[in-house]
């Protein structure tokens, strides 16, 4: 494991979860590229929550509280990735990036995130209900959707912090 990466599993609570999707449920998604230079990959959904009190302030806060440091927001927003639509290598860009994985997962669907420090020093984490990975925005990472077409999209809430 690369030791810059924190874990922190069963982060949501329950009340907090089920907030998050009935959100989801009511909301509508843009769309996004993880590199903007590279047209060759395709495009994922994104759901900016950066203006709203809940994603800005009382979540932000549990996060703060956990990785017990304090930085400032610099974006909230959700990834959405249906089965095709796997990211690409990327730098956050920022101090400090955390990942929350909101929807059910089964270890056969695949849908992991990659880091890559170099080529011989990489990670995959599995986007486990309910977990909180906190990273460096400069390690180089990759968010990969579900394999499958009959799973849910695949689905991250991601902290930008500085």
């Amino acid at each position: 494991m690369i030791d810059d990466i924190k874990i922190y599993d069963n982060f949501l609570k329950d009340d907090e979860l089920s907030y998050i999707i009935q959100f989801l449920n009511t909301s509508k998604w843009g769309m996004q590229r993880s590199d903007t230079t590279n047209k060759s990959h395709g495009s994922f959904l994104k759901l900016k929550v950066v203006e709203e009190e809940y994603f800005n302030t009382y979540l932000l806060n549990r996060i703060l509280d956990v990785i017990g440091s304090k930085y400032d927001l610099a974006t909230a927003y959700f990834n959405g990735q249906w089965f095709g639509q796997d990211g690409n290598f990327h730098k956050d860009g920022v101090p400090l990036s955390c990942l929350i994985y909101i929807n059910q997962y089964d270890s056969d669907w695949g849908g992991f995130t990659q880091f890559k420090k170099s080529e011989k020093e990489q990670f995959i984490v599995p986007p486990i209900q309910r977990r909180l990975v906190v990273f460096p925005g400069d390690i180089t990472h990759k968010a990969y959707a579900y394999s499958r077409q009959t799973c849910p999209m695949r689905i991250s809430l991601a902290y930008k912090l500085l």
